[in-house]
C-alpha cells in the first residue's frame, strides 16, 4: 500500500524558496486522489467481511459481550462505523448500477453513502443521473428533499461547555451513575435529562435563560453547481486495488469469526497505511492553502468533493500528523504500525518528546478501555502543560478526595463537554447549570456545582448492599468489557468445584460474559479476586485463546 513514492512524503522546508506552489498543488491533489479512491475500495472490502462477520454474531463467538467492545479492541473503530461499512456493502449487492460507478471511480464514498440509503433497484438510474455534475452538498440536499423524515421529531441541538479535565471527570461519574440509577444505557443526552430534573427539583429556576440555538436546518439550493465541481476526473484513479487485499474480501463463506477477524485486521492494516500517506500529504496541502488555487473555497469542499472524505476525519488526521513531528518515537511507530490510528489519538494529549516512548510501550500492554482509563488519569493529576509519564504499571487510577476537590491556579478548560439531544431537554440542562452557578462563578462552576449535587443525592439512595459491585466499581470486571448494568456476582471457582462465598472468589460480571462467556466456554477466568484473576477470552477447544489479559488489561505471558 506504499502508493506515494518517499520523497513526496518529505515535507518541505517550511518557507524554502523553491517551493512551487502550482507544481506541488497538481502533484500532491493526484497522489491524495489516488489514496482517497484505494481507502474507499478498502471500505468496500471491509464492509464485505463485516457484513459477515455480523450476521453470524461473531463477536459473541470471540468471547465479547458487545459489538462495541469487539470493534475497539481489535479493530480500532466504532461499532457504528463498522455497522455502516456492513450496511453499505449490503446496498452495493442490491443495487449493481451503483456498485459499477463506484468501482469505476465515477462515485466517491460520500456520495455512495448518501445514495445507499434512498436508491432502489428501480431508482438506480435516475439517482445516478442526478448525481452527476452535482457536488456533494447538493446531493445530500436532494437526498433530504426526496428521502422520508419523520416530522413528527423534535429538533436537535448541541450542549457545549469548556470546562476542566476534573469536572469532565465528575460529569463523566454523573452520567454513569443516571445510567445505573435508571436500569439502562441512557445516553449523554438522555442522562442530561435526568440530572436537570434532579438539580431543578431542589432549586428554583433560573430567570435568565441562554440564547436560543437556531433549529431550522441548513438548506441549498439543489441545482448548486459550480463549473470547477461539474466533471471531475474520477476515472484517472480507478486503479485495482492490490491483488492480496482484494482476495482478502472474497471466498469467505466457509470462514469463522476468528478467520474473518483476522480478514478485517488484515484489511485495516492496509488502510493504516494509506491513512499515515493522507496524513503526511493533507498536513502540507491544508497548511499551505493548496485548496485555493484549485478553486475550491475551503479546505471542506475541497476534501468532501475532491476526495469524498469527511472533512473531521482528515483534520484528525492531520492533527496526528503534527503531533507525530512533535514527538519522534510516536511517528516512526505510528508510521510502522506498531500504533494504531485510535492508539495514537488518545495518546496525544499527554505524549510528548520525553514521555513517547513510555505510552508507546504501555500501548503495546494494554487493552484500549484500561489505555484510555490512564491517559484520563495522567490529565487529571498533571501539572500544568507538561508531559505526564504512565501510571506504574497495574498500579491504581484512583484520584484522592483531596486532588479531586482541589481548584489550583493552574487549572485549564482544557476538556469539553458536549452531547446532543432534543431543544428541550438541552434548554432544561442550561437552565439547572444557571440555577446552580453562583452569580460571581463561571459555568463550568454552576455545572460542577450540579453534578455533586446530583451525585450526593443519588448515592444516599439504596443500592444493592452486595459489596462486590462496589469494589469493582460497578462494572463488568473482563478487561475487554465495558458493561455497567446487569451485572451478577460470579464465583470464580464454581460452587460445584468446591468454591465458596468469600470476596476474593467472587468477581463482577456482566450477564452475558457470566451466562454465555464463562458458562458458554468461550472466556476463562482463574485466579484470586479482584486484581489477580487471569482472563482467557475467545477460547475454542484445540485452540488457544484469542488472547490472554489480567485483571488491570495488561496483557499476560501465554
Amino acid at each position: 500500500m506504499q502508493l506515494v513514492p518517499d520523497p513526496v512524503l518529505v515535507p518541505p522546508e517550511a518557507y524554502g524558496r523553491g517551493f512551487s506552489h502550482h507544481e506541488t498543488a497538481l502533484l500532491l491533489d493526484g497522489y491524495l486522489r489516488r489514496l482517497a479512491s484505494q481507502n474507499s475500495r478498502c471500505r468496500a472490502g471491509l464492509g464485505r467481511l463485516a457484513e459477515r462477520f455480523l450476521a453470524r454474531s461473531g463477536h459473541h463467538e470471540l468471547g465479547f459481550a458487545r459489538l462495541a467492545d469487539y470493534a475497539r479492541e481489535r479493530l480500532a473503530v466504532s461499532a457504528r462505523e463498522l455497522q455502516g461499512l456492513a450496511a453499505a456493502s449490503a446496498g452495493l449487492e442490491r443495487l449493481p448500477h451503483v456498485r459499477g460507478a463506484f468501482e469505476r471511480g465515477e462515485l466517491s464514498w460520500s456520495q455512495l453513502r448518501l445514495l445507499i440509503g434512498v436508491v432502489t433497484p428501480d431508482t438506480e438510474a435516475m439517482w445516478l443521473h442526478l448525481a452527476r455534475g452535482r457536488t456533494v452538498r447538493a446531493l445530500a440536499a436532494l437526498v433530504r428533499e426526496r428521502g422520508v423524515t419523520d416530522d413528527d421529531d423534535e429538533p436537535h441541538a448541541r450542549f457545549r461547555l469548556r470546562c476542566s479535565r476534573r469536572v469532565l471527570r465528575l460529569w463523566r461519574d454523573a452520567v454513569e451513575l443516571a445510567r445505573r440509577m435508571a436500569g439502562s444505557e441512557l445516553t449523554e443526552g438522555q442522562a442530561a435529562e435526568v440530572i436537570a430534573a434532579e438539580g431543578l427539583a431542589a432549586r428554583p429556576s433560573c430567570d435568565e435563560a441562554w440564547p436560543a440555538i437556531p433549529t431550522s436546518p441548513w438548506t441549498a439550493d439543489p441545482d448548486e453547481t459550480r463549473a470547477v465541481f461539474a466533471d471531475i476526473d474520477w476515472t484517472a484513479v480507478a486503479e485495482a486495488l492490490p491483488e492480496d487485499i482484494a482476495r482478502l474480501a472474497d471466498g469467505f463463506d466457509d470462514l469463522d469469526a476468528r478467520a474473518l477477524d483476522e480478514r478485517m485486521r488484515a484489511v485495516l492494516r492496509a488502510m493504516h497505511r494509506i491513512d499515515w500517506q493522507l496524513g503526511r500529504l493533507l498536513r502540507v496541502f491544508l497548511d499551505r492553502r493548496l485548496y485555493r488555487l484549485m478553486w475550491f473555497p475551503s479546505a471542506g469542499r475541497y476534501l468532501t468533493e475532491r476526495l469524498g472524505m469527511s472533512a473531521r476525519r482528515a483534520r484528525a488526521l492531520v492533527a496526528l500528523e503534527r503531533k507525530t513531528w512533535q514527538a519522534p518515537a510516536l511517528r516512526e511507530a505510528y508510521e510502522a504500525g506498531a500504533v494504531s490510528s485510535l492508539q495514537a489519538t488518545i495518546m496525544m494529549p499527554v505524549v510528548g518528546e520525553r514521555t513517547a516512548e513510555a505510552w508507546i510501550a504501555r500501548a503495546g500492554r494494554v487493552t484500549l478501555r484500561r489505555l484510555s482509563d490512564e491517559v484520563e488519569w495522567a490529565l487529571t493529576v498533571r501539572e500544568g502543560v507538561t508531559d505526564i509519564d504512565p501510571p506504574p504499571a497495574r498500579a491504581s487510577l484512583a484520584i484522592p478526595a483531596r486532588q479531586m476537590c482541589a481548584r489550583p491556579e493552574w487549572e485549564f478548560p482544557d476538556a469539553e463537554i458536549v452531547f446532543t439531544g432534543p431543544v428541550s431537554v438541552v434548554a432544561l440542562f442550561r437552565t439547572a447549570v444557571l440555577a446552580f452557578a453562583h452569580p460571581s462563578d463561571s459555568l463550568p462552576g454552576g455545572l460542577e456545582a450540579l453534578l455533586r449535587h446530583v451525585t450526593v443525592e443519588w448515592e444516599r439512595q439504596p443500592r444493592h448492599r452486595d459489596p462486590v459491585f462496589a469494589r469493582d466499581g460497578w462494572r463488568c470486571a473482563v478487561p475487554v468489557c465495558t458493561a455497567r448494568r446487569n451485572l451478577h456476582d460470579h464465583h470464580v471457582v464454581f460452587h460445584s468445584r468446591g468454591g465458596d462465598n468469600g470476596r476474593d472468589n467472587r468477581i463482577t460480571l456482566c450477564a452475558w460474559h457470566h451466562l454465555r462467556g464463562i458458562h458458554a466456554g468461550r472466556v476463562r477466568g482463574s485466579g484470586e479476586a479482584p486484581g489477580g484473576i487471569t482472563w482467557e477470552i475467545g477460547v475454542h477447544a484445540g485452540r488457544r485463546p484469542l488472547f490472554r489479559l489480567d485483571a488491570t488489561g495488561y496483557a499476560s505471558p501465554s
